[in-house]
């Protein structure tokens, strides 16, 4: 992991892809990611990564590492729980 301002960063998440969906991670205060959408409400990108969580994307299991609490908390009351196996 790569450290900047105090900040630890992950090397296995790559933005490029959410951003080829229309969607993306907003880091805030190095406290954890946000899932926002782009091209659509943050609440369909939501969905769309809990879908794609579901039908085993590697991909989006990792963008869910990448979210804070709160984000995941929300985002599994919304969307329902999803799991993340070991990858």
């Amino acid at each position: 992991m790569k450290n900047i301002d105090g900040c630890q960063l992950r090397d296995t998440f790559d933005i490029s892809q959410a951003l080829k969906e229309g969607w993306t991670i907003d880091y805030n205060n190095c406290l954890g990611g946000r899932i926002r959408g782009i091209n659509y409400s943050d609440l369909h990108a939501w969905w769309h990564v809990a879908r794609e969580v579901e039908r085993g994307s590697e991909y989006h299991q990792l963008a869910l590492f990448e979210l804070s609490d709160k984000e995941r908390f929300a985002l599994e009351l919304s969307c329902g729980t999803v799991s993340i196996p070991n990858i």
